[in-house]
């Protein structure tokens, strides 16, 4: 009896064993293969090639696992456009845990115009594929643009940097600069190294600001006259190295002796990504304008070195001359500067829990700004410390306003001011910093230096008194009818369908068919409750899949913006996806408006997009959503999307935003680049992009104006 139940307990044991052991198998190969993209090597996001063009594609890799990467691991094509590169491709050496790997790939650009992605993933000995992300089943990529006409430079700002009028708040400079001038500099360089390590080939501009809290230094070139179809084009960023850099980089432009605007923005902390600029200029068409290169301080200038790689307008097959023309643009200098006290006092951006950069706001309007910043520091900051106001525009407000409650280390809160804004349309920016009990000053970034800031679009469309603010409000909202368009109220009238068919309104949550649903109050990714209704979009389940609306017809005039406040829903922390705004007129191809790619990271992304271009169509918008890999966890927001008039009367919407106590994690750097199409059947037809003024990007956000292949009209 003894060895009967001595047997029976041998045996019990192994069958637990038995059914145990898959489960421990599967999560010693989660964590034993792993990748993370560190680099475009050759050939970054929406390079442009000539039809038929052979060239290396070279992708650096980071083996976050724990197994070594063997030679018989190989990189193998997933979906997407081939480009006529072989289906899988060894590993040239092996990659041991923590280690990094340059993988090429011989491609050849296609015979047609257009833009074309494919994607690829890692494949180990035992032929299990793997990827990127923290579920490491994410596929990186190779995307490239094939012009239908040969593109050449109208007009190259790195050639021509001489010809420029240097300068900074100390004065004029020369150029080229020299290093170390506290007043600032300018230097061509012929092989920029990039924040990503990679050499470019092509010549870059370093720009330095001058050593002084929000400092700048900005280059007014010579006029050139704009043609319709011009475009900007630069791939901006820190300079290698400078991991204290944060700035700001702006294209600003002047038309005769009108005041100087800004056409577009970006900021840009050292992370190791660089952003490619492509900026539409047809709404400057037919004028002779002098454009601005400026790189400004985010606080402190120590350690600011941006480049501007290849910085040039670009026109097809024709180079302009432009005509020497000399102005002068004088900003104003700072104020504070920070002196912080060691380790004790520092301080983190987490996010911008009301007005989110490039807010619009009507003239004179009394709003509400909150940021939530997180103590990093080793000190509590009592009730005596306070957020001042620093330099730029003050739009109304105090000088000081003191903490409501004590922050202990790792602890944050929202730190909210009253503003309004100014009466005369533009863009405004004001920096704030902290000031502990003693009165000295800190703020963000590496060196506890750098302000944080508020920064907001006023137009013109409305009236308003100087002296009496119209509301208090947070974000403009059309009245309905007469031209505005609410998307979220006429989300049922919308076709929506995804690669199963087509998708019941509203749907159900959960569908793996994918599904849209609307949100009566929306939590953002900031961990903020937005009282505006908006469209949760959550992609059909599998990998590289999409979901989309498709709107009635809507006649477009001139002065029309699609507006929204896109991010992912809060907690969806597997959450990475691809915006699209997507039209069609009558029964012509589907075009791509926009684009934008979102990661689950804290911050959410203001939309507002100029239609002007559209303007006196029948178009019909389609709201897209795209996953990046797989659909796991992608669960996306549109919150108020909108189409706003001008001509039509506007009422400020009061938003009550719902702050939390857990903390947001700062966002981690990934690749810049414009989503998949939802279908392989593509079309080579030229995409519709934005008109100035662009959006400007929040601080580390990682922004795209980089139009994605169109797709036919039934996916």
């Amino acid at each position: 009896m003894k060895l009967y139940k001595l047997f029976a307990t041998v045996l019990l044991v192994a069958l637990l064993a038995i059914a145990i052991a898959p489960a421990q198998l599967h999560a010693a190969a989660a964590a034993c293969d792993a990748a993370q993209f560190v680099a475009d090597v050759s050939i970054p996001d929406g390079t442009s090639l000539s039809a038929g063009a052979a060239f290396n594609k070279t992708w650096r890799l980071k083996n976050v696992g724990t197994c070594t990467w063997t030679t018989d691991y190989s990189v193998v094509f997933v979906s997407g456009d081939q480009l006529g590169a072989p289906t899988s491709v060894k590993l040239p050496t092996s990659t041991a845990p923590g280690q990094t790997v340059d993988v090429s790939v011989a491609m050849t650009a296609p015979a047609n115009a257009g833009t074309y992605r494919g994607y690829w993933q890692l494949k180990n000995a035992s032929g299990t594929q793997f990827g990127i992300g923290s579920s490491a089943n994410k596929s990186f990529w190779v995307e490239i643009k094939v012009a239908s006409v040969v593109t050449s430079a109208g007009y190259d700002f790195v050639a021509n940097a001489a010809s420029a009028a240097w300068s900074s708040a100390a004065g004029t400079l020369t150029f080229p600069g020299a290093e170390g001038n506290a007043n600032g500099l300018a230097l061509k360089l012929d092989a920029p190294k990039l924040e990503t390590g990679v050499t470019d080939s092509l010549p870059g501009l370093l720009l330095v600001p001058q050593n002084a809290t929000n400092g700048y230094i900005q280059g007014q070139y010579p006029a050139y006259r704009v043609a319709k179809g011009d475009r900007f084009e630069a791939t901006v960023g820190c300079e290698y190295g400078a991991t204290a850099c944060y700035v700001n980089l702006r294209l600003d432009y002047q038309i005769g002796t009108a005041a100087p605007q800004t056409l577009w923005s970006f900021n840009e902390k050292y992370e190791g990504q660089v952003y490619r600029a492509s900026i539409n200029l047809d709404g400057l068409a037919g004028q002779d304008v002098k454009f601005i290169l400026r790189t400004s301080a985010a606080g402190s200038a120590a350690g600011d070195r941006s480049v501007w790689g290849a910085a040039r307008l670009t026109r097809s097959g024709v180079t302009i001359t432009a005509t020497p023309i000399t102005a002068t643009v004088t900003p104003g200098t700072a104020t504070l500067t920070p002196t912080p006290n060691a380790s004790c006092d520092k301080a983190t951006f987490v996010a911008d829990v009301t007005i989110p950069d490039g807010t619009i706001l009507n003239p004179n309007t009394a709003f509400v700004k909150t940021w939530r910043l997180k103590n990093v520091g080793t000190c509590t900051w009592s009730t005596a410390y306070s957020a001042v106001y620093q330099s730029g525009e003050k739009m109304g407000t105090t000088e000081a306003v003191a903490f409501a409650r004590s922050v202990a280390p790792g602890q944050t809160i929202d730190i909210t001011v009253n503003m309004i804004s100014p009466v005369n349309a533009g863009t405004y920016r004001g920096y704030w910093i902290l000031k502990n009990a003693s009165g000295q000053l800190f703020g963000i970034g590496s060196g506890a230096n750098k302000p944080f800031w508020v920064e907001i679009k006023v137009v013109s469309g409305a009236t308003a008194t100087p002296g009496t603010p119209t509301a208090t409000a947070i974000i403009p909202t059309p009245v309905p009818g007469a031209g505005a368009y609410d998307f979220v109220a006429n989300a049922c009238s919308a076709q929506w369908v995804s690669g199963a068919g087509v998708l019941p309104c509203p749907g159900a949550n959960g569908d793996a068919k994918g599904f849209a649903l609307i949100a009566s109050a929306p939590r953002l990714e900031t961990g903020a409750t937005d009282t505006r209704p908006g469209l949760l979009t959550v992609p059909q389940a599998g990998t590289s899949t999409y979901i989309q609306g498709i709107y009635p017809a809507f006649r477009v005039e001139t002065g029309d913006r699609f507006q929204a406040t896109i991010g992912c829903e809060y907690g969806a922390s597997e959450c990475y996806v691809g915006f699209r705004l997507d039209y069609q007129i009558g029964s012509q191809p589907t075009q791509n408006f926009w684009t934008f790619n979102e990661r689950y990271e804290g911050y959410v992304y203001n939309a507002d997009l100029d239609l002007s271009a559209l303007a006196g169509k029948d178009v019909k918008f389609i709201l897209t959503i795209l996953s990046n890999g797989s659909a796991s966890g992608d669960r996306a927001q549109w919150v108020a999307p909108r189409i706003v008039r001008t001509s039509v009367s506007a009422t400020a919407t009061a938003i009550v935003v719902v702050p939390t106590s857990t903390s947001t994690s700062l966002p981690s750097a990934t690749p810049s680049a414009t989503v998949p199409s939802p279908t392989a059947t593509f079309t080579s037809t030229s995409t519709l992009t934005l008109t100035p003024p662009a959006a400007t990007a929040t601080p580390s956000a990682m922004a795209t104006e980089t139009p994605s292949p169109t797709f036919t009209s039934t996916p």
